[in-house]
């Protein structure tokens, strides 16, 4: 193996919560993080001393490719280690692959695969046709009105956009709708004027937060796997649609299986992972969402349990002979702090009697933003909190 001082910069397109991890994996190392963040970016994942160069700009489309190829690519000696964040970002870069290659090392999948999967329905359509346990679920395309549909949906469902768009987060409240009945889904598509997006209306499965699975994958240039780490959500933010608050890793041979059948037939190579969500009707594991060619937003659990992802992404990248990596340690809490915290403010919510919400820490715990090497992001998130609640109190 090289010796780490001769090892190339990485850049990350995409300073955020699934980022973090990254960072400071490699950065403990020595290795050089150039990162790139967006309006949208919390200053919390964006402050850590590891990251040595920041830059703002686009993260998707051609203003991201003349950002790598002008104001990075060009100012380091040797082809940097190229990491992606978000959807966008991996579309992107795998639609101009052929143009980032002599600048940059990654590992992706084909735009065919990254764009297919990416796309909840091209994503809907292969679990189909590949006999893959997935909720029933209906497209609405963009002006196209509900009626030829509606006797056919199934409730309680939800009602999610099919790409993650700018319009959905700019008119709704959260990223998922949740509808019990007919004349709710209704409201709710006049309220939000939702015609105006591709809409996916999907079977609710019936279940709690801790019901939710993942697996962490990561896979090389050969799909073969040099990394897994399974774990289920004990808490998510806002309840039952949200993202992961709460963690916890599992030993479930089941959903590991199923999420290598699914990674391999499907062409994903690099960054990856499966969410299921089991029924509490049928006690059966149904494949959710996939995330492809990028980190989930809690990958940092993998590296606390033992299994540090982001450094085989590294050296896969180099090229270098990577040796899969050892067993999961079992029950390791990750503690996503900026939504822990709101799960925790919601007055309404069942835990918020104390002792019980504060039981399910018991054990090895580990978090998001907490990291005694590098304080910054947590002080930036607590010191966000103290101002709005100081401006809370002053306007009362």
């Amino acid at each position: 193996m090289k010796s780490l001082k001769k090892y190339p910069p990485v850049v990350i397109a995409g300073l955020n919560d699934a980022s973090i991890s990254i960072v400071r994996s490699l950065g403990k190392r020595g290795i050089q993080i150039i990162g790139i963040y967006d309006d949208n970016a919390k200053k919390y994942y964006v402050n850590s001393k590891y990251c040595s160069r920041k830059m703002k700009g686009q993260l998707y489309d051609q203003p991201l490719i003349d950002m790598l190829l002008d104001n990075i690519a060009k100012k380091i000696d040797s082809p940097a280690v190229l990491f992606c964040t978000t959807d966008r970002t991996v579309l992107t870069v795998s639609r101009y692959e052929e143009q980032l290659r002599p600048f940059y090392k990654f590992v992706l999948p084909p735009y065919e695969v990254t764009s297919k999967q990416i796309s909840k329905m091209g994503f809907h359509n292969f679990a189909l046709e590949n006999y893959f346990l997935v909720p029933k679920t209906f497209f609405l395309q963009t002006g196209e009105r509900i009626d030829g549909i509606i006797k056919d949906i199934q409730y309680p469902c939800i009602i999610k956009p099919e790409f993650r768009e700018k319009t959905w987060y700019e008119s709704v409240p959260t990223k998922v709708l949740y509808a019990e009945k007919e004349e709710i889904l209704l409201s709710f598509i006049k309220k939000y004027q939702l015609e105006r997006l591709s809409l996916i209306l999907q079977e609710w499965i019936e279940g709690e937060d801790s019901d939710i699975y993942f697996c962490l994958a990561y896979l090389n240039r050969n799909q073969e796997p040099l990394a897994f780490c399974c774990g289920r959500k004990l808490r998510q933010h806002p309840r039952d649609t949200g993202s992961t608050s709460l963690a916890e890793t599992v030993d479930l041979p089941e959903i590991a299986d199923e999420t290598l059948r699914f990674l391999k037939k499907a062409g994903c190579i690099g960054f990856c992972s499966v969410e299921f969500k089991r029924s509490k009707n049928n006690g059966r594991f149904y494949i959710t969402e996939p995330t492809i060619g990028r980190p989930d937003t809690q990958e940092g659990i993998a590296v606390s349990a033992g299994i540090d992802i982001p450094y085989i992404a590294y050296l896969d990248a180099l090229g270098e002979n990577v040796a899969p990596m050892g067993t999961t340690k079992k029950m390791i809490k990750w503690i996503n702090e900026p939504l822990e915290f709101y799960r925790f403010q919601n007055i309404f919510h069942p835990d918020r009697n104390l002792l019980r919400f504060i039981s399910k820490y018991r054990g090895v715990r580990s978090y998001a933003l907490c990291d005694w090497h590098d304080p910054l992001p947590a002080l930036s998130f607590l010191r966000e909190k103290l101002s709005k609640g100081f401006r809370r109190i002053g306007r009362s």
